[in-house]
């Protein structure tokens, strides 16, 4: 059972987020190709109720003479008319994809589709997708870096690792090489985003490694190795490890004091940069998420708004160097002897703001994976606890008590309840209701002291 929302201007919706249902539809796009569908994955979802809905698509796909490959699909949900002034807007040229298409409207379900490499806002794909393209214009210029040159290479493979359309898209490159009798390999990954996002947040991360923490072995992140103008990526250094959700949960909970003494590194790294979380922001958020969530979830996300509102903490003047998107999908674990090692990833959000802020996110995000567990709320209160005493242990500032809880019921609302409205994974709508009813809770007064610090 996978409860969604009814929406009347995309009924449509349950069939989108149906691999089943798409992967019937998507055969009858390919047949005249003579290419056969063997599975259809959801893998994004990006949706405005009322409004539209991006979805991502990978296709496992064979061709005529069986050979099995995999197809991305960037889709938009839309009336026919949006769909042709959609096509019309679209800056990028249109090529072929693997399997055939390059664009195709979908009448039955008001669907527009890419088919990868074509993207409507992001230039990247095409030239990421091209091994002549990475071999000739961008390893001459990354081999340097990496202590070679482009000549040196012995082999370059090459696999799409994320893919969020018109957003932005990272890829993994496993390279080879050899110097004399010497043989080198190494994993670097490219990334793009729109517009100039993707400088910036290369620069950024050039800034961190420049930092004494980063060079001290304090604060880890990949290290920034090109920023490749003329295909818009950005390139870094790929570190040892896995994801740290993706661990067992020992090595798991081995690991809050280590993440709790990079958190307090990376907030006390100055950096410059053009993001910043400020009072007046922080309300715009709010606004924009009563503004989504009301036409799906009526009155409770303006009740949490103004429970926040009425209970605004003073969050300081001075703004720390914040990761933007701290949780577990973005923190590698190394499981090594004597202790874990652990490094912060996809560090491209980037900002200055309130260090509570990122507290509140790591323990708003502890409760949300236990609830969507059938866990109480507090199940990993002992390990967001050690975490914190690690933060405060290696200078990170004592959050008040209050502002922290505070900052968890905003993290519950405006991040965990808002993405599991906007995007709709499995199992994670029918948890706003009460995503946000708890951030009303903890957001009162002398609320729930148990998750204080």
């Amino acid at each position: 059972m996978n409860p969604l929302p009814r929406d009347a201007v995309l009924p449509q919706l349950a069939v989108a987020l149906d691999p089943a249902a798409m992967a019937e539809a998507f055969a009858d796009v390919l047949r005249p190709h003579g290419v056969h569908v063997d599975a259809c994955r959801v893998e994004r979802v990006k949706y405005r109720p009322g409004r539209n809905a991006t979805l991502a698509y990978l296709l496992s796909l064979r061709d005529g003479g069986s050979q099995a490959f995999e197809q991305h699909v960037a889709a938009r949900l839309c009336a026919e008319g949006d769909a042709q002034r959609t096509v019309r807007a679209s800056a990028a040229a249109l090529g072929p994809s693997q399997a055939g298409p390059a664009l195709h409207w979908l009448p039955a379900l008001g669907m527009l589709t890419w088919w990868w490499p074509n993207d409507r806002k992001l230039r990247a794909p095409r030239a990421m997708c091209d091994p002549a393209v990475l071999r000739e214009q961008v390893l001459p210029a990354l081999m340097p870096a990496l202590g070679a040159q482009a000549a040196d290479v012995t082999a370059c493979e090459l696999a799409v690792v994320q893919y969020v359309p018109e957003l932005r898209l990272c890829t993994r490159v496993d390279l080879s090489w050899r110097v004399g009798a010497e043989a080198h390999a190494r994993r670097v990954y490219g990334k793009a985003s729109r517009e100039q996002h993707g400088a910036i947040a290369h620069g950024l991360l050039a800034q961190l490694q420049a930092s004494p923490a980063w060079r001290e072995g304090r604060l880890r992140t990949p290290r920034a190795l090109l920023w490749h103008e003329p295909t818009e990526t950005g390139w870094q250094e790929g570190l040892p490890g896995e994801p740290l959700l993706d661990a067992p949960a020992p090595l798991q909970a081995a690991c809050a004091a280590a993440l709790g003494a990079q958190l307090a590194a990376l907030h006390a790294t100055p950096t410059s940069t053009p993001r910043e979380t400020t009072p007046e922001g922080l309300r715009e958020r709010l606004e924009e998420v009563v503004r989504v969530l009301w036409p799906l979830l009526g009155s409770a996300p303006a009740a949490a708004a103004q429970a926040l509102l009425a209970t605004w903490p003073a969050l300081g003047e001075d703004a720390s160097t914040l990761h933007g998107d701290f949780h577990g999908r973005n923190i590698l674990v190394e499981d090594r002897p004597g202790a874990p090692r652990v490094a912060l990833i996809d560090l491209d959000g980037l900002c200055r703001g309130p260090a509570v802020l990122e507290l509140g996110a790591w323990i708003a995000d502890a409760i949300y994976r236990a609830l969507l567990e059938d866990a109480p709320a507090g199940r990993d209160q002992v390990a967001w606890r050690e975490l914190i005493a690690a933060y405060v242990d290696a200078g990170g500032a004592p959050p008040d008590p209050d502002t922290l809880r505070w900052a968890v019921a905003w993290q519950l609302l405006t991040q965990r309840a808002w993405r599991c409205v906007v995007n709709l994974k499995p199992g994670r709508y029918a948890l706003a209701p009460r995503l946000i009813q708890l951030a009303t809770d903890l957001a009162q007064p002398g609320a729930a002291a148990e998750f204080a610090c």
